[in-house]
């Protein structure tokens, strides 16, 4: 069995208290801590089943990515992912600067990631085992099986919103999107002069 990465250092409870600064206007959702690792293999069975009906569609491109929109929106937590990618230099933008933000981020997120998954087309995510991380989560291990080609790790974090199983990180072969995210949104967001504003109309335009 491969080995699961630490976990990220971003707690449930953490979360809730340490991203206040980041939330800003938007309320900040209740974070229980009653996932278990049942609830969180489940959740993300189910998602792993709504991934495969979207890759195996034969749809083009195009309506395939705003599918996996619907995926990121409704089973991932973008709004904090959004934030958490800003760092920051979210503190001080309005809260319909904010906004404008948040909703490009999730399109952006969709597009790069809904291309990853769609070379997934005609591979099996099965998953293959859960760790209960406590109050920082539940990490979910799968495997990508690809009939013609090797086969590559593919770990969720899952949390618990408002009780609801939530996405946090997607880890591909020990690259969290967390990091991958905040390394690329700041070094953009540099590249801009720090104008949100700008940064809002290039993701749209990615």
């Amino acid at each position: 069995m491969h080995s699961i990465i630490n976990p990220p250092a971003l707690p449930r409870r953490a979360v809730l208290a340490g991203i206040g600064g980041l939330m800003l206007s938007t309320a900040i959702p209740t974070f229980a801590l009653g996932l278990t690792e049942g609830s969180a293999v489940n959740f993300i069975q189910k998602v792993v089943t709504d991934v495969h009906k979207i890759i195996n569609t034969g749809k083009p491109e195009t309506q395939m990515l705003v599918d996996f929109e619907a995926i990121f929106r409704d089973y991932g937590e973008v709004p904090i992912i959004a934030k958490t990618a800003l760092g920051a230099p979210g503190r001080s933008a309005s809260s319909s600067q904010l906004s404008a933000y948040i909703r490009a981020f999730q399109g952006y997120l969709s597009r790069k990631y809904g291309r990853q998954f769609r070379k997934f087309a005609g591979a099996k995510i099965v998953v293959v085992s859960s760790r209960d991380a406590g109050t920082k989560g539940v990490l979910v291990k799968s495997q990508v099986v690809r009939p013609s080609d090797s086969d590559f790790d593919l770990e969720w974090w899952v949390i618990e919103v408002n009780g609801r199983p939530k996405m946090f990180d997607l880890i591909i072969e020990g690259i969290s999107l967390i990091s991958s995210e905040r390394t690329e949104i700041s070094a953009l967001l540099e590249s801009l002069g720090g104008d949100i504003d700008k940064l809002t109309a290039k993701l749209n335009a990615t």
